[in-house]
């Protein structure tokens, strides 16, 4: 009989979506959304970081002027509460992400850890 793993993803993402971690996430997500200063600073920071990820990837050099202002939106958005909140609760998401993925990754580990020994 083959499995699909993809049916399993689908079945793991269902169940991730019921999990403590992702339901905290997802209320200090929208404690943010609801105070629209945190907003629409937090969408600013994103747009910034996600141009300056772009252009170091396309090999660009980030502009003085770029890198600060990154560093001035990140440290801007970084007091206040909510977005403090957000990320306590994206990090356990994450710590819960990187245990999924030493599981999903274990038969691999396994399978080359034969020719270590």
């Amino acid at each position: 009989m083959m499995v699909n793993i993809y049916d399993t993803a689908n079945e793991l993402a269902k169940q991730m979506r019921e999990t403590q971690e992702f339901t905290a996430l997802e209320a200090a997500f929208n404690d943010m959304m609801a105070d629209q200063e945190s907003f629409d600073l937090f969408k600013k920071f994103q747009k910034a970081q996600a141009e300056a990820q772009q252009k170091q990837m396309q090999g660009q050099k980030l502009s003085e002027d770029e890198i600060k202002n990154v560093q001035n939106l990140a440290n801007e958005v970084s007091k206040k509460d909510v977005v403090k909140k957000l990320m306590e609760k994206e990090q356990q998401m994450d710590n819960m992400m990187q245990q999924l993925n030493k599981s999903i990754t274990a038969p691999i580990q396994e399978l080359y850890k034969k020719a270590m020994n």
